[in-house]
């Protein structure tokens, strides 16, 4: 194996029985189809993430309810966290990517990068197993697990929202849009709608915009819980 990929293995702190897994994650689709690339490990890898954070959340909070579980780990699992990972263990570095890809873009994008982390934690779980994959993530995702707090998700409807919609709508960001106002400027009532991708989920009422909206993002997350 290159030097680089070698590298990467003591950034990661796991070492390949077979290191064509790891070659296979961090070869980029660019490379073309007579190589193999990291989209099917990137499929792999996602679930495998997602079991892992769901399992530690599950522990670390036994007596938190599903809806808090669910929100703490859409703000672990997701393109942001990856991709902050991804450039501390300068996971761009090993990428193997096409020449005209590199000419193009010379730094990869976070999209590439979040994708790549995923293939990796893939490939980890075939070459080593559940409790190969469980160590590895657990020992660079304890940070964010060590910010989890459940209490926080349900004081702050408007970023629960948003997580969700992160995890759900590909990164869509809730809109929201004043409807209404009435009563006198000492006791004005504003009225607030919040949509997401065009559809209006959820109204509130408030004495300020800021409680307005906060009250519509509660009445989405409870539409949503309800399907």
């Amino acid at each position: 194996m290159n030097q680089t990929l070698n590298a990467f293995q003591n950034r990661i702190g796991y070492r390949f029985r077979e290191e064509k897994r790891l070659q296979t994650a961090c070869t980029h689709a660019s490379v073309g189809e007579e190589a193999a690339d990291n989209q099917r490990l990137e499929f792999l890898g996602d679930a495998v993430l997602g079991l892992v954070i769901a399992e530690a959340l599950y522990n670390r909070f036994p007596g938190a309810q599903e809806g808090a579980l669910d929100h703490m780990r859409a703000s672990i699992v997701n393109g942001r966290s990856l991709t902050k990972i991804a450039r501390e263990l300068n996971l761009g570095g090993a990428l193997i990517v096409s020449e005209a890809h590199r000419q193009h873009l010379p730094e990869p994008s976070d999209s590439m990068l979040e994708d790549a982390l995923e293939a990796v934690i893939g490939a980890i779980y075939q070459d080593g197993g559940l409790d190969a994959a469980r160590h590895c993530i657990l020992s660079h995702f304890d940070p964010l697990l060590q910010s989890a707090n459940p209490d926080t998700t349900r004081q702050n409807p408007k970023g629960r929202l948003q997580e969700w919609t992160q995890k759900h709508h590909q990164g869509a960001t809730p809109i929201y849009k004043e409807i209404g106002r009435h009563g006198p400027d000492h006791d004005r009532i504003y009225t607030v709608e919040v949509q997401i991708e065009g559809h209006v989920l959820g109204h509130g009422q408030g004495s300020s915009i800021k409680e307005a909206e906060r009250l519509a993002a509660q009445s989405a997350l409870r539409a949503l819980m309800q399907n």
